[in-house]
């Protein structure tokens, strides 16, 4: 039950009534270090007035007296602007320092069980799902070999892609889930909007950029014995500290990690030389970034209606017919790496009619046309009697089908874009890509994502969206630098 929600001028209130209690070195630490010059900047620009009616709706009208959310926001945006990766740790740092407490705004800052609780409150998943299971290994990593350097982990197809655009053409807020709405709809109200209306994030021409990067998570995927006393010879109880965590590929690294995938869509201001997530979401470690790609920038474009990009920015990874269709359907210019996967057909051998030479030396035969992937089919002559004897039979017929080729049309969108492939147009669009990795270095490292001590996705997800809070504040502060 939720009592009492402080508002943003009690809050100012506090802060200019009870500065009195501030020791002299506590005042001069305000004024003279940078780390609570920015800190105390960012509480007071921290409009949680806007997101009142999103926290309310998350409390029961009955049952014991809830927390101020107003603090433990405000304490959440401070313990990353600090970087602390532990809950427990922060709780026991701000116990220890009054002016830290008087940045947040309470002299009695609720214990890391609050904290948690909050977080469980605004994701809406369960803290223990998982009790007891009765299946150990769960998570065991399949034997798989171990990639060559810089290949990429190729689990998809095109018809997944082509399937999840038609679901998000159809119906754009598919798989909204409770916990990615309450997040984006803070984080929006909090510092996206915001950054909009200051002028960090253009009206139009709006260039936005998506990739995903490796989220490792320090848990066992093996899980632990609930109780050690049981024999191993007994079927064993086993706790996941990380149930909703699965195997990926890690290419920087070569090698296989256990974890999530953390995927961002960002945009770059050239003025201020900054660069702003705009939407996050966490999904498993073995989702293809292709597949992440078309569920983000739909989510996105749902949840955003406001910042409706012209131009969508992203890696080969996402080179997939089905998401230029998708992008250009919704009047979005795809500026997309092509994969040399997709340039197979070039180095085909063609007659002067444009038809596919098999390896004997006959023009193979016109088989139809594929209309969702813009490309001719051609089979082999022998195989459909068009001639009598070919000398490459034998290495040719691996299947009494004969072997195939295609070659792809002009009215391709991926050859017929609005912005043509590696034109100089294309060239510097495309170099703004490079905001989203700066991102992704920013919420792991500057912010500390991947030394969080948290297991679980909600838990991360939640951790990832107050790290982009952030990172908004701080293009703020440099636009509008704090003075005393």
């Amino acid at each position: 039950m939720l009592l009492h929600f402080s508002s943003d001028c009690d809050f100012l209130a506090f802060l200019n009534s009870e500065k009195y209690k501030l020791s002299h070195s506590d005042l001069n630490r305000l004024s003279s270090s940078k780390d609570f010059k920015v800190a105390l900047f960012k509480v007071k620009k921290a409009a949680i007035d806007l997101i009142r009616d999103l926290i309310e709706s998350l409390y029961s009208p009955f049952g014991r007296p809830a927390d101020d959310p107003a603090v433990l926001l405000r304490s959440f945006i401070l313990k990353q602007h600090f970087g602390f990766t532990s809950i427990k740790q922060w709780c026991e740092f701000v116990h220890s320092d009054i002016l830290v407490q008087y940045l947040i705004g309470s002299w009695n800052v609720p214990g890391p069980a609050t904290h948690y609780d909050f977080i469980v409150r605004l994701t809406g998943r369960d803290p223990h799902p998982n009790e007891e299971l009765e299946i150990p290994n769960l998570f065991k990593k399949a034997n798989r070999d171990k990639l060559k350097k810089g290949e990429k982990w190729v689990n998809f197809t095109e018809d997944d892609v082509s399937s999840l655009c038609e679901k998000y053409l159809s119906d754009p807020s598919a798989d909204k889930n409770r916990a990615l709405y309450t997040l984006q709809s803070l984080m929006n109200s909090l510092v996206v909007a915001p950054s909009a209306d200051m002028g960090l994030i253009p009206e139009s021409g709006l260039k936005v950029a998506g990739d995903g990067t490796c989220l490792h998570v320090h848990a066992s995927p093996n899980g632990h014995r609930a109780d050690k006393t049981v024999s191993d010879s007994d079927t064993p109880n086993v706790r996941y500290s990380c149930i909703d965590g699965d195997w990926g590929w890690d290419s920087d690294l070569e090698k296989w990690y256990f974890g999530f995938t953390l995927f961002n869509i960002s945009c770059h201001n050239p003025r201020l030389k900054v660069d702003l997530p705009l939407f996050l979401t966490l999904v498993k470690a073995s989702q293809h970034d292709s597949l992440t790609a078309v569920s983000a920038i739909a989510q996105f474009m749902d949840m955003n209606p406001d910042l409706h990009p012209s131009y969508a920015l992203f890696d080969s990874a996402m080179d997939a017919l089905p998401f230029y269709s998708f992008l250009l359907k919704n009047h979005v210019v795809p500026i997309i790496d092509q994969n040399k996967r997709s340039t197979a057909d070039k180095q085909k051998r063609l007659d002067e009619n444009g038809v596919p030479v098999c390896d004997g030396g006959f023009s193979m035969v016109k088989f139809g046309y594929d209309k969702s992937r813009y490309r001719i089919k051609y089979r082999c002559p022998l195989v459909l009697g068009k001639i009598d004897y070919c000398p490459c039979e034998a290495q040719c017929k691996s299947s009494d089908y004969g072997k195939t080729a295609y070659v792809k049309t002009l009215d391709s969108p991926r050859d017929n874009l609005p912005v043509p492939y590696h034109s100089d147009q294309w060239n510097n669009i495309y170099k703004s890509r490079t905001c989203t990795e700066r991102i992704n270095t920013r919420i792991l490292n500057d912010y500390k994502q991947h030394g969080t001590y948290v297991r679980e996705g909600a838990k991360h997800a939640f951790i990832a969206i107050f790290n982009a809070i952030n990172i908004h504040m701080d293009a703020w502060y440099k636009l509008e630098p704090l003075s005393f």
